[in-house]
């Protein structure tokens, strides 16, 4: 029942995860779907390389140990993505239970894996987003964060628990108050006044 790697894109989650409760093997095509974007999550939420690779290949194992008690009623996106939320919040706690802290320090951060639309953004376009999203509270800061991460609506209610209506709600708030900061930084005459 092993999927060949090249047919496993045309297969949608349910399917894939259905093979993968029954061969552990069949999990492969779900982690590569997956991989890029879970690490990238990591990586804003956590600021560190090396801490976000070890949290995301903790989500796939804990994803992977428990796929048997997954069922079908809910995206398999959201459902990852709760451990992945999870997982980084054990990662802050471990942190001797410091305050989370902002992604402002993580500027000079590389990130492994760019898409054709990281690659068009300037270091310094990088590095100011990270800063932006870190002033922003934390509700609306996980929410970005998770849109980052191509999550829909629904996706990110699910990973958060909390509504639609939240989600859009503080999305609309936080893109208000990064535009804003965006204008100040930009507009000399609003910044010297």
């Amino acid at each position: 029942m092993t999927i060949a790697t090249q047919t496993f894109e045309k297969l949608s989650d349910s399917e894939l995860v259905w093979r993968a409760q029954f061969d552990a093997v069949d999990f492969a095509p779900l982690y590569l779907r997956y991989r890029d974007r879970v690490l990238r999550y990591c990586l804003y939420r956590l600021g560190d390389l090396a801490e976000a690779e070890d949290a995301a290949s903790a989500v796939f194992m804990k994803a992977l140990a428990g796929l048997a008690g997954y069922r079908d009623g809910a995206s398999f996106a959201p459902w990852l993505f709760r451990i992945a939320h999870n997982e980084v919040v054990d990662c802050h706690k471990r942190r001797f239970r410091r305050p989370e802290t902002t992604l402002s320090f993580a500027g000079d951060l590389a990130d492994p894996l760019p898409s054709p639309e990281d690659e068009a953004v300037t270091s310094d376009s990088l590095r100011r987003l990270r800063a932006l999203l870190g002033t922003l509270p934390p509700r609306e800061r996980a929410i970005m964060e998770l849109r980052l991460t191509d999550l829909t609506t629904s996706e990110i209610a699910a990973v958060l628990a909390i509504s639609e209506a939240n989600v859009r709600t503080a999305q609309s708030r936080a893109l208000v108050r990064l535009r804003d900061a965006m204008d100040v930084h930009s507009d000399p005459v609003r910044s010297n006044g």
